[in-house]
């Protein structure tokens, strides 16, 4: 597909909507799922932290 101005490009030939919704929920569900991963990640090291010292008392 062939763009003559870059205006063209960000229209998408009608169909800008679909195109750049679709890109925005992907980035959106991508941004949630590494927040909900490093937020888990966290989660599991404070609870092995908390194992460590209970063991250790």
């Amino acid at each position: 597909m062939q763009w003559l101005s870059v205006e063209d490009f960000f229209h998408m030939g009608g169909y800008a909507f679909y195109v750049w919704g679709s890109f925005g929920i992907t980035a959106l569900v991508v941004v949630a799922e590494i927040w909900q991963l490093r937020a888990k990640r966290r989660e599991i090291l404070r609870n092995l932290l908390n194992e460590t010292d209970s063991q250790h008392d």
